[in-house]
């Protein structure tokens, strides 16, 4: 028996009972790793040495009950800083020292038990909602001619491949949808947890320098995931109630929604009323500003994330960005003329509040994945045209702050998996999580793409 391909609860159930090693269960997944071609290009670096050490030092631990993760391995964001570990920001041309402290959300993590295999590739400056650089164009295990979305696609690729059942990735303002956009790719779930918008002319860096997401192959795990980051303890998903919830195909940002994400989310809704929901067709409210605000928080991240490596060397496509955010935060445009987070979250919370809706249910992305390419290569404006509609129903989520949750529901006619997106209003995770059980049970998606198997 391999363990590479069970779930992280099952791993963390047998070996906090004694009835598996967690270096056994790392070193599953470390030849997974090596021996299988899935995943090609998804990680930057395997830590197979401090990994195993890390997993022989859970077993030495007597009380194991008290790790809700024990021996659960996970792959983590290469922008997110490991002691030892020299964080990479999305290209050779924005590797920042080598970090002597691990960020929260890597802190938590471990101290559930969990052990850190391998980073994952990330889209530079976690701005992009394609995953590529330097020649390395990881593909789609559901259509290799299709990418794997960003801004942490390679983290993504990494669990729909077996490689890790949990992973850790970008989220916030100016991420492109963060974990949600790559899990809607690469056929997960991926949770985006609530944060609440900052003063941007208070304290912007913070605010734009990102948020984490975690993501896995189950509703259970990314609860479980999520739980380790919050120092809460595991809950089990159970019946929501009957609930009030809204959909909507129309996308708050520019792109077009193909018919098959249609008829994802209609099959979903339909799931959602044989549940026992009362489902609507609604438009949330965003307000009139959401466009700019979408496009003035990306290109402010884009300068303040660019400060930390300089501009030196990063790809034409973020130069141009990084100049266009420049000037929008030093003219205080952003939070100004072209709202802001706060206002957005504020239209939504009014939206949820008057039409007593419990949930929001959307396509996770408008078509398919876009194409496996170069797109790092491509200018802002191809970028802008052709690669950013992939964020249209994710991205502003982001900017608002609100819980999101994207949940695989079945396989489009293309191949490509298809999902949904459930978003809530403040305080309502547990409710997505609810919800996203109820609908995998009923619909009962593949975990992993077709062909992939093991030994």
């Amino acid at each position: 028996m391999s363990w590479s391909g069970t779930t992280a609860q099952q791993i963390s159930k047998a070996v906090r009972r004694g009835d598996a090693d967690a270096s056994i269960v790392v070193d599953h997944h470390l030849r997974r790793i090596e021996d299988h071609r899935e995943s090609e290009g998804a990680l930057t670096s395997v830590r197979k040495i401090e990994s195993l050490a890390e997993a022989a030092a859970v077993d030495e631990i007597e009380n194991r009950d008290a790790l809700p993760a024990a021996g659960v391995p996970v792959a983590v964001c290469e922008q997110l800083p490991v002691t030892g570990h020299a964080p990479r920001l999305g290209s050779n041309a924005a590797v920042l020292p080598i970090a002597d402290t691990d960020h929260q959300a890597v802190q938590r993590i471990r101290g559930a038990g969990a052990v850190i295999v391998a980073f994952g590739r990330s889209s530079e400056l976690g701005l992009w909602p394609a995953t590529d650089d330097d020649g390395n164009v990881p593909a789609n295990p559901w259509r290799p001619d299709r990418g794997i979305g960003g801004p942490s696609g390679g983290t993504a690729l990494a669990v729909a491949t077996g490689a890790a059942p949990i992973g850790i990735g970008l989220d916030g303002p100016g991420s492109a949808g963060g974990v949600r956009t790559a899990a809607a790719a690469c056929g997960i779930v991926a949770f985006s947890p609530e944060h609440v918008p900052a003063d941007i002319n208070a304290d912007p860096d913070h605010w734009l320098g990102g948020h984490v997401g975690v993501m896995a192959t189950t509703v259970e795990d990314t609860a479980l995931a999520y739980a380790a980051l919050t120092h809460r303890h595991p809950r089990s998903t159970g019946d929501p109630g009957r609930l009030r919830i809204a959909a909507s195909n129309i996308a708050p940002l520019p792109a077009r929604v193909d018919d098959d994400a249609t008829k994802w989310l209609l099959k979903a809704v339909r799931s959602l009323t044989d549940l026992g929901h009362d489902t609507f067709r609604a438009k949330p409210r965003f307000g009139a500003r959401l466009t700019p605000a979408s496009s003035g928080a990306w290109t402010c991240a884009a300068y303040l994330r660019s400060l930390k490596c300089g501009p030196d060397g990063l790809q034409r496509r973020t130069r141009r960005l990084v100049s266009v955010g420049e000037r929008t935060y030093l003219r205080g445009l952003f939070g100004g003329v072209l709202g802001d987070g706060n206002r957005v979250r504020r239209h939504l919370e009014d939206w949820f509040d008057l039409e007593d809706y419990d949930l929001l249910v959307t396509p996770g992305m408008p078509a398919a994945p876009p194409e496996a390419k170069e797109w790092s290569l491509e200018t802002l404006r191809s970028n802008v045209g052709h690669l950013a509609g992939a964020a249209a129903f994710t991205a502003p989520f982001g900017l608002a702050g609100l819980p999101a949750l994207v949940v695989p529901v079945g396989m489009r006619s293309d191949g490509a998996p298809a999902t949904v997106q459930l978003v809530g209003p403040p305080g309502s995770q547990g409710r997505l999580f609810d919800v996203a059980a109820q609908l995998i049970a009923k619909l009962r998606p593949r975990r992993y793409a077709p062909g992939l198997s093991w030994d």
